[in-house]
């Protein structure tokens, strides 16, 4: 048997619950970066690994390696059974969509496929994800797995076509119908209408997180850390880590035109493992003249806030026709 989860946490507690069977993380950070509809897993692994690792191919670091995860999912169509571990929230619904392809399409697959996916949890409050429980809790999830069914598979391999289209409007249109009809996978209309809220917005041409941050600074919130946890509470389905928290800040600091700059006039350290950095850096944020213009709706950050970076299978890349979201009218449209 494999199990196969969202990350290190959940993969953790599956293993120390008693349930037996191998257990498999799949660490890839889905919600942002390239995913070309044009490549395989091994390509489209490789891509990844340069994405997350700036450029380098990864092989030397076993956490930013996916040759071992890639060959254990080749390897687990000869198991009895694969038990998918999931959440609500987008970065695991596309994670999901991502498996259900594959094993779609796979060959001779001889495994069972069941998955948990759950967005409660009796006695938790404010349910977050499966690392907020126990072993023993994780263990009793188990009996309640839920067989694949075919119908599902097929469901996700339309999905994920979708979002890995150069042009949104399909993921848009897969949502659209989905909002009409009952989804197989319940979770997966409300993550991928999140998704598109990622996407810069007309009315400012910030992202939806972007914003977010910027109206958490300007209440006063100005430590990184403290933003992290801030932001995440504004999310209805967590799934924002603190690592790309503080990217998306440094990305808001060094713009061309930054939106944010630290009080001590010195470059923002975001690399929060850095024992002189992130997590442990005293240092403190505030909007810069722009940013103030840019939450009273005096100026759009579109037209002066440079972007090169992928959405899926979109590039979003200033110099070109950008994709921009009606968030009130849920549509995209292109900057003139």
């Amino acid at each position: 048997m494999l199990h196969i989860t969202n990350g290190d946490s959940a993969a953790d507690l599956i293993r120390a619950s008693g349930i037996g069977g191998d257990v498999l993380p799949w660490r890839d950070p889905m919600h942002h970066g390239p995913f070309p509809d044009d490549l395989e897993l091994d390509a489209l692994s490789r891509l990844r690994i340069r994405y997350l690792t700036g450029g380098s191919d990864g092989q030397t670091d076993s956490k930013h390696s996916f040759n071992h995860r890639d060959d254990t999912l080749r390897q687990s169509i000869d198991e009895d059974e694969v038990v998918f571990w999931f959440e609500h929230d987008l970065l695991d619904q596309l994670q999901i969509l991502q498996l259900l392809d594959w094993f779609g399409q796979t060959e001779n697959r001889k495994c069972r496929l069941s998955m948990i996916c759950i967005n409660t949890f009796p006695g938790i409050e404010d349910f977050r994800g499966l690392g907020q429980l126990s072993a023993d809790q994780i263990a009793t999830l188990f009996p309640q797995r839920k067989g694949v069914l075919q119908s599902e598979i097929a469901y996700a391999f339309r999905a994920w076509k979708a979002f890995r289209q150069a042009d949104p409007g399909a993921l848009l249109e897969f949502v659209s119908h989905q909002a009409e009809t009952r989804s197989p996978l319940p979770y997966l209309p409300a993550a991928l209408l999140r998704h598109c809220q990622e996407y810069p917005w007309h009315t400012d041409g910030l992202t939806r997180t972007e914003r977010q941050i910027l109206s958490l600074v300007d209440s006063g919130i100005d430590a990184p850390f403290q933003l992290f946890v801030d932001n995440m509470a504004l999310e209805q389905c967590l799934y924002l880590g603190d690592a790309r928290t503080y990217s998306i800040i440094e990305s808001l600091c060094f713009a061309d035109t930054p939106l944010l700059k630290t009080t001590d006039g010195e470059p923002f350290k975001h690399h929060y493992n850095d024992p002189n950095a992130g997590l442990a850096t005293s240092q403190r944020l505030e909007l810069t003249g722009h940013a103030t213009k840019q939450l009273s709706n005096r100026t759009n950050s579109w037209k002066f806030l440079e972007r090169d970076e992928w959405l899926g299978g979109v590039h979003l890349k200033t110099g070109t026709s950008l994709w921009l979201w009606n968030d009130a009218e849920y549509s995209f449209v292109h900057a003139d």
